[in-house]
């Protein structure tokens, strides 16, 4: 029979005619794009050994042979949809290191750092459900991606700040606190709706990395102690 010029199955229901519609208008490219973003909804929900083809498929509203036209496994669909957005979110440091060092003054500098925090800040928030799916879903593929991929871009981060960093300070220990950190920021707003202040959020990031986080005393602590016991 015949639904709004569409030849259809008996049994076929309002929900099906839709799908093969939809499926009729996207081009490859549009399909492959609506696929990816359906399956990071999935795999962020789920794992990678979790989510089922069938599943992904009805998330994007198509079927499974779709599915496999544009991705040959669930695995290439998971290193597309997961594993590529997070590494590209964080490479670019290299231009940005370079930007801080060619700084023409202090207040330059603030700006710099204000806009560059903000924007990791926005990108972790975004990539959080995509890193713990990457690194978390199955621990064997997630310690083969930290120690192949995500390592090394740390690595390269650390050294594209290295000029920037105090001699008493390793690179590598800021890179991986500072990327700590944000992690943690985008857990804490996940898991417990903690919305942060970005402003806040900057000006606590300036503070840490140019005077720290111990209070700035004239003594040691033992010092303070001891006046304090000779006092009373």
């Amino acid at each position: 029979m015949k639904a709004d010029g569409v030849t259809v199955k008996a049994g076929t229901t309002s929900e099906d005619r839709g799908q093969k519609r939809r499926r009729a208008y996207l081009p490859a490219d549009e399909r492959r794009r609506s696929i990816i973003a359906a399956a990071q909804k999935v795999f962020a929900r789920t794992s990678l050994q979790g989510a089922r083809t069938r599943d992904l498929a009805k998330a994007a509203e198509i079927n499974q042979a779709t599915l496999f036209e544009h991705f040959e496994s669930k695995e290439a669909l998971f290193h597309e949809a997961v594993v590529k957005p997070l590494l590209e979110a964080m490479r670019g440091m290299r231009d940005r290191a370079a930007a801080y060092e060619s700084a023409g003054s202090v207040e330059e500098l603030r700006q710099l750092a204000r806009g560059s925090t903000q924007r990791h800040v926005d990108v972790m928030g975004k990539i959080f459900p995509l890193l713990t799916a990457a690194l978390f879903s199955d621990l064997a593929s997630g310690r083969k991606l930290y120690r192949e991929q995500i390592a090394p871009l740390l690595k390269q981060r650390s050294e594209a700040i290295s000029g920037l960093i105090r001699e008493e300070l390793d690179p590598e220990f800021v890179e991986l606190a500072t990327f700590g950190i944000l992690f943690a920021l985008a857990m804490d707003q996940t898991f417990r709706g903690k919305i942060w202040n970005v402003s806040d959020v900057i000006e606590q990031f300036m503070i840490m990395t140019t005077t720290g986080f111990t209070k700035q005393t004239g003594g040691s602590t033992r010092q303070k102690k001891s006046r304090n016991a000779k006092t009373t």
